[in-house]
């Protein structure tokens, strides 16, 4: 398969080996929540009966969610193949806890360019009357397309006229100091190695970019709501925890591979110093910032 066939493909490929989100996926998920929720809110004014399309799912968190505001049905799609597996477990034991809840449905494709339209109809929540998706929406899974323009055409495509879209992505780096704070401390001490997918989870904090983007795509009623809040850097109630938290995720696992031990106890010592002052009773608390980016097709 060429790279036109399979244009995020190394995305794919870094997802399918991400066992650390599935590992931590409790902690991502208490860490993440109150921002989806925010995107949720802005989009609830939905129609009796709406259907529901959740990009990049991750391990379903979302969808479950979406399942217990609206009628319809949810479908979350995830390029990950790893992550929807756990998705799909958790919406079994969510149905039996949540008996009126909507429908979920999981399937493993890269939104970009999956025929989205017959996925949906591969759904057996969605009946005959199907004519799009009501809201498409994500938390956090959009920043990654190798050609975004594309993608969000594509989503695009599968909404109904006058449907919805609703999405939350970081602001800039400077804004946001949970993550770019570890990330220096890591690099101080050891180097990225090469390879794997230029994941940006800031790609889109231009909000002149973000209007270019969904312009180009066709979306109209383009608005960015800026947000600022705190992120909980872990929910783990020790600082030595919250360490092994970083040490665990982003680039710090990478970076660490194949180093020596006293690497590894280097850049532990690090991450606690940037870390410690940001330490309170409720965990380690970071300022951030996001945006709450929606439209209409």
């Amino acid at each position: 398969m060429s790279a036109n066939d399979d244009p995020n493909a190394d995305q794919r490929e870094f997802w399918r080996t991400a066992e650390v989100w599935v590992e931590q996926q409790e902690r991502l998920d208490t860490q993440l929540a109150h921002i989806g929720l925010a995107a949720m809110d802005v989009a609830e004014q939905l129609p009796p009966g709406a259907h529901v399309l959740d990009v990049g799912c991750g391990c379903g968190q979302t969808s479950l969610q979406w399942s217990e505001r609206v009628t319809g049905s949810v479908l979350g799609v995830d390029i990950s193949d790893l992550l929807i597996g756990v998705a799909r477990r958790r919406a079994t034991g969510h149905a039996a806890e949540h008996p009126a809840a909507a429908p979920i449905s999981f399937a493993v494709a890269d939104a970009q360019t999956a025929d989205i339209e017959a996925l949906a109809a591969a759904t057996p929540a969605i009946d005959g009357s199907f004519g799009g998706f009501d809201l498409v929406y994500s938390r956090m899974g959009v920043m990654f397309f190798a050609d975004p323009v594309a993608a969000f055409a594509n989503l695009r495509a599968a909404t109904r006229p006058g449907g919805r879209l609703s999405f939350v992505c970081w602001q800039t780096p400077r804004q946001n100091p949970w993550l770019i704070t570890v990330n220096k401390a890591v690099l101080e001490i050891v180097e990225m190695p090469e390879g794997g997918p230029a994941a940006n989870p800031f790609a889109f904090a231009d909000p002149d970019y973000v209007r270019e983007i969904l312009g180009g795509a066709g979306w109209d009623g383009i608005e960015l709501e800026p947000h600022d809040t705190e992120m909980v850097f872990s929910s783990a109630g020790t600082l030595d925890e919250t360490v092994d938290f970083a040490m665990d995720l982003g680039i710090a696992r990478r970076a660490l591979r194949g180093q020596p031990p006293e690497k590894h106890a280097q850049v532990r010592d690090a991450i606690a110093a940037v870390l410690e002052p940001h330490q309170t009773p409720d965990g380690v608390v970071f300022p951030a910032a996001f945006w709450i980016v929606t439209a209409r097709n």
